[in-house]
């Protein structure tokens, strides 16, 4: 496995916190503590196009291709709703008291969800960009979150180093695993559906079980691990910390596999375009395009 090259893709004014791809049209979008909503046609070369523009930091996108719908959420816990298609702001509703940190739906059917700095856990009907029920989970606040492999119910990562497991049913949380000493950043589940990833403010990369059974962990960064991202093989895994270093895992065999480097400061989003191409982004306010080569399948 290594480098091919890399481009830089300038344009924000502060960090970026969010990344989110349109893997049809090959777009990339990103947002960032400008306020600004950008779409990058990053494979063509093709310059970016702002989409919008919020008044606050944006930590959270999430993109529905086929309704063509970007769903956004901002750090004073408003949910807009983009329209790409007709080029319109649907909605825009406080959804959360405080920053939204994830936004995710269901590959069928019409529902979603938001997690925010107010510990509360919301469900959306995505197609309506309507709520219709929440969870507070607690007080420390939550982070970003999963839909657990059954699709029966979700983990989600706390800012006070647990994750919880809220059933999808009956609304509540059901239990609760301690991963990290202190912070909760991220949480990622494989595109086999068969082991779930986290890391947090201690640096530490931790794989568990689908059931959150720990089976490995590893010192992966100097200090904050702040993003994870699978490769869509489901065998390697990528990791973006605070200490600008990002890595690549080979998760069967527990080893590190490659280092990027380029980033100037903290290395807040990593996501896979294709199977060859990553995204990253950081508070250096830049995005970096990795094209790599000889990685397994």
């Amino acid at each position: 496995m290594r480098l091919l090259g890399e481009w830089d893709l300038p344009g924000h004014c502060g960090p970026i916190y969010a990344l989110e791809c349109d893997y049809e049209r090959k777009s990339l979008f990103s947002a960032a503590s400008d306020g600004l909503i950008a779409e990058w046609r990053c494979l063509s070369g093709r310059q970016a196009r702002a989409i919008a523009h919020t008044p606050s930091t944006v930590y959270a996108l999430h993109w529905l291709s086929a309704h063509e719908l970007l769903y956004v959420g901002d750090s004073t816990g408003v949910v807009y709703v983009l329209d790409l298609k007709n080029k319109t702001l649907r909605r825009a509703i406080k959804a959360h008291q405080s920053a939204v940190f994830g936004i995710f739906s269901h590959p069928a059917e019409s529902e979603g969800w938001s997690s925010g700095r107010d510990g509360k856990f919301i469900f959306w009907h995505v197609e309506e960009s309507e709520p219709f029920a929440n969870v507070y989970v607690t007080s420390a606040g939550l982070r970003g979150f999963i839909l657990s492999p059954s699709f029966r119910g979700f983990w989600t990562a706390g800012r006070d180093g647990w994750v919880y497991e809220i059933d999808r049913a009956r609304k509540e949380v059901v239990r609760r695993v301690q991963v990290d000493p202190q912070l909760v950043f991220s949480i990622q589940l494989s595109p086999l559906r068969s082991s779930v990833a986290t890391g947090g403010k201690s640096g530490y990369l931790k794989l568990w079980s689908a059931e959150m059974e720990l089976l490995w962990e590893e010192p992966a960064h100097g200090s904050a691990l702040n993003a994870l991202a699978w490769h869509p093989g489901g065998r390697l895994l990528a990791t973006g910390g605070r200490d600008k270093q990002i890595h690549v895992w080979d998760v069967v065999n527990r080893e590190r596999r490659l280092t990027l480097q380029g980033h100037q400061r903290s290395v807040n989003a990593l996501l896979w375009i294709t199977p060859d191409v990553l995204a990253s982004a950081g508070d250096d306010g830049l995005i970096k395009v990795w094209h790599l080569e000889g990685l397994p399948a």
